[in-house]
């Protein structure tokens, strides 16, 4: 205590009192000025300098709020679960399709450190640059947290190979290429109101609800209390960031400059988001499960068509702005894309990173139960890929041989990157904007998806220069490839990925070798896979 003239008593410092508002508004006095208003990533669009953050988190409170939720996460990971042996009693389908969960979520979340510190340095507005430094923390914390979980699994599910070593090996993966187009490319590159479109208000704000609030109850379902403990520490920081992107809106929707550009950037966000997520997480869910819960579709129309299509931007039609056109297009895709995924993965099995099974028939009666016509399509496929033993490295057999005598050839979008292999039922008759299609531009050929894909590819054809997988490996043989790309165990012969769970039956580099199947490049000639 220190008392000055005049008998008043300066209080200590112990002793003042402010409040965390206070601070903030004290702080926002300081301002974020930059000379001129320059920024190192321009943008076609004008910001409200007066936009209000709604959070309104300064470093100090974010970082206690953190660390208790750090604490509890880690201090059950580290304690209860790993004494209780929950790595071991997770069913071991779910637990290799969590091998590229994590893997691409992990890259996901390391792009949005980036996504959202290009947006701190774009906006004007000091309270919006507040927002988006909490989520930089954020994103840096969940990056940790994937990793992390990685480094669990490893250690405590008994095959840790497809954890281990998953950095080296995607990018030899043709499925993870769509994931890192959806949630790496675009969350780094473009226009900052895009990358925010992209990252905040679709990826964010409509799929992380499915992708990881839905996943607890699969993986709960499946032996999973692992994920769950990682995933809702992460979803409870989802909020900021989606009103992040609420505010970003907020921040350009009243300037008519802006709004020539921004439905039109909307719909794009959502299609590429769309095609990255739905059929990675249906597969996810539906074929990396045994024990199931509601079908995917109908997950996919309460979360996307329902909550974020109707309530979510319902917010924002008063302004002008509307739930993106393709939508519904979108929805009848989600119905069948995740099927023509896993028939993809599993014919490509090799490259994936992971070990993967067909249905059994209590899974080919749930399929058809709940999706009617999937056996006539898809499911009489995988019968026949058993039967002809592509399980049994003996056999030097591959489903890819069954595709060419099928006469089938898989396409990648030049856009989305996704793989168009179209074994399951068409769309119906009136839906042609999601038919794949060939076009000819800059002298060279591109597979597109739909329309919309086809849209952003005349848009910015300049974007999308870069070749695809079965460009960059046309002519290599499948071993090769897991070669160079590094999909081969610590023995140097056993592969990484294998087209069962069994502990014998093991394929080596040999046997895949042995099947003699050579990539193409379609568009050179004409066929995806040759048999040499």
């Amino acid at each position: 205590m220190t008392v000055i003239p005049g008998g008043f008593r300066a209080p200590t410092q112990r002793e003042i009192k402010v409040g965390t508002q206070d601070v903030h508004r004290w702080i926002q006095d300081m301002g974020w000025e930059v000379p001129d208003g320059r920024s190192k990533y321009p943008t076609k669009y004008e910001f409200d300098g007066g936009t209000r953050e709604q959070f309104k988190l300064i470093v100090g409170e974010y970082c206690r709020m953190e660390t208790e939720k750090d604490d509890r996460q880690y201090g059950s990971l580290l304690d209860s679960l790993a004494r209780l042996q929950a790595g071991g009693r997770i069913e071991p389908r779910w637990a290799e399709a969590m091998k590229f969960v994590t893997t691409f979520l992990e890259l996901g979340e390391y792009s949005s450190i980036g996504g959202s510190a290009m947006l701190l340095d774009a906006v004007v507005s000091p309270e919006q640059r507040n927002g988006y430094l909490a989520q930089v923390e954020d994103e840096v914390r969940h990056t940790n947290q994937l990793g992390y979980l990685k480094k669990y699994f490893a250690s405590q599910y008994y095959d840790p190979a497809g954890f281990t070593g998953s950095r080296g090996h995607r990018h030899g993966n043709p499925l993870f290429w769509s994931n890192r187009q959806q949630a790496c490319e675009t969350f780094v590159s473009g226009d900052p109101v895009l990358i925010s479109l992209n990252l905040q208000m679709v990826a964010e704000a409509c799929f992380t609800n499915p992708l990881v609030v839905a996943m607890t109850e699969w993986a709960a379902a499946n032996g999973d209390e692992v994920t769950p403990t990682v995933f809702l520490s992460i979803q409870s920081d989802e909020l900021r960031h989606m009103a992040n992107g609420y505010q970003t809106i907020v921040s350009v929707i009243e300037n008519d400059h802006n709004m020539q550009y921004l439905q039109t950037d909307l719909e794009n966000a959502f299609w590429i988001q769309h095609r990255g997520f739905s059929s990675m997480v249906g597969r996810t869910f539906e074929y990396g499960a045994v024990n199931r819960a509601e079908p995917w579709a109908q997950t996919w129309n309460d979360w996307v068509i329902e909550d974020w299509g109707g309530i979510w931007m319902g917010r924002f039609s008063k302004f002008g702005l509307e739930a993106p056109k393709n939508l519904a297009d979108a929805s009848r895709d989600a119905y069948w894309a995740h099927h023509d995924a896993f028939a993809v993965a599993y014919a490509l099995w090799p490259f994936i990173g992971y070990r993967i099974e067909l249905p059994n028939d209590t899974d080919k009666e749930w399929f058809e139960r709940h999706y009617p016509g999937w056996y006539s399509s898809i499911g009489r496929i995988f019968d026949r890929w058993r039967e002809i033993g592509v399980e049994n490295p003996a056999n030097r057999t591959s489903p890819i041989e069954h595709l060419i005598e099928l006469g089938k050839v898989l396409h990648i979008c030049r856009v989305c990157q996704s793989p168009l292999l179209g074994l399951t039922p068409q769309a119906p008759q009136g839906t042609e904007s999601v038919r794949r299609r060939i076009i000819e531009y800059g002298g060279r050929k591109h597979a597109l998806c739909s329309d919309w894909c086809e849209r952003m590819y005349l848009q910015e054809p300049e974007r999308y220069t870069g070749q695809n997988f079965l460009e960059i490996f046309d002519g290599w043989e499948l071993s090769e490839i897991i070669r160079a790309t590094g999909g081969v165990r610590s023995d140097g012969r056993t592969l990484v990925a294998q087209p069962h769970l069994r502990s014998d039956w093991l394929w080596t580099i040999d046997d895949l070798a042995a099947t003699r199947i050579v990539v193409r490049d379609p568009h050179v000639a004409g066929v995806s896979f040759e048999k040499g």
